[in-house]
């Protein structure tokens, strides 16, 4: 049997059915980060023309934990279904052996795992950042506001102070509005019975427009004032300077966890632990998918879940121990990694006939 043209068929089953676990996945994912952002919209908190970007970089972050489950279940689906076929046994008939079936397999586990080592080190905190500054900032430029009803509010560190008595349901319409403004020039009183207010969703920024109006403008403690009634007044009013800070371990930079505390270790264990997770979850992926004759196709899908479900859980725990600095990064993590490696080889030594030869 030609063997490039078997490893085309098999890398194509396989990255075929990775590509529909991936998609399924990745649309789960997907609406359960929208959702939670659909709840700060509703709440006002987050416009809604940035919901769709907030969500697909949120989203970013969390393909690190699809990668390695959807390669697991894409092998097990797709070599199920090439057992339950009997492709397999006519596979070997025609002199095909085991270690030839694991090269397709394990050349996909390698190109995906760069691209986890990716997303994880460098794509995935980014993406989180990104997610995390744009909803703070949408949160301050939507809470801030110039006035409150009945309240005097300063801003622009004191030097204008705002009131008014009344605003409607929708947020525009001012009524009975007081500005004390302190100019280059002078110091001017506005007083007007109504006005208006938008907002530019980009920026932040407040127009407001007095209607019918008066302005004295002067000097305080003087007599010397200019009245000036107007029919209409516009102020831009911008809210204050914006500072990102974000203490969320998991979205710093990879380069700010190298020598660092325990928890930024922990922390960079967890990054080196996907893509590592990868190639081990691949290697467990092929002899777990064996199939007995007349064993249904889907039969090791649920055996393949909870080998995962046990490794990552297993290494959770091994980082949480590495954070609060009661074991090393090997005892913790490393050392998870090798049994899971050693259960993956013993499975594939059994299926290759290693132990048998042996004894």
């Amino acid at each position: 049997m030609n063997n490039r043209l078997l490893e085309r068929y098999l890398t194509r089953e396989v990255l075929s059915a990775w590509l529909g676990v991936m998609t399924v996945l990745l649309a789960i994912m997907l609406a359960t980060r929208f959702a939670s952002f659909l709840s700060l919209a509703a709440k006002g908190e987050l416009p809604r023309d940035l919901l769709l970007e907030v969500a697909g970089l949120s989203s970013l972050r969390f393909l690190v934990i699809l990668m390695p489950v959807s390669l697991l279940l894409a092998i097990v689906l797709s070599l199920g279904r090439l057992y339950a076929d009997n492709e397999i046994a006519a596979m070997m008939g025609c002199g095909v052996s085991l270690t030839r079936l694991y090269r397709p397999f394990l050349l996909l586990a390698a190109v995906l795992a760069v691209v986890t080592a990716l997303f994880s080190f460098n794509i995935g905190p980014w993406a989180g950042r990104e997610a995390d500054y744009l909803v703070k900032d949408a949160k301050r430029l939507v809470q801030f506001t110039p006035f409150a009803p009945g309240k005097f509010k300063p801003v622009a560190n004191g030097r204008a102070v705002f009131y008014t008595a009344d605003i409607d349901p929708s947020g525009n319409h001012l009524g009975e509005v007081f500005a004390h403004v302190i100019e280059r020039d002078g110091t001017s009183v506005i007083v007007a019975p109504e006005g208006n207010q938008t907002v530019d969703p980009a920026t932040g920024e407040r127009v407001v427009t007095l209607e019918n109006g008066y302005r004295y403008r002067g000097e305080p403690g003087t007599a010397d004032y200019d009245v000036t009634h107007f029919q209409a007044l516009t102020m831009r009013i911008s809210p204050p300077p914006f500072t990102y800070t974000n203490g969320q371990r998991k979205l710093k930079p990879t380069k700010d966890l190298l020598d660092s505390d325990a928890e930024d270790r922990a922390e960079l264990q967890g990054r080196i632990a996907a893509p590592v997770s990868v190639l081990i979850l691949a290697l467990l992926a092929v002899p777990l998918s064996h199939l007995r004759p007349r064993e249904g196709r889907y039969g090791k899908v649920v055996w393949g879940v909870l080998a995962y479900l046990m490794y990552a859980n297993l290494l959770m725990f091994g980082q949480s121990l590495v954070g609060k600095g009661r074991v090393s990064a090997i005892a913790g993590m490393w050392s998870v990694h090798a049994v899971v490696l050693a259960a993956a080889i013993f499975l594939v030594g059994r299926r290759q006939g290693w132990w048998r030869t042996r004894l």
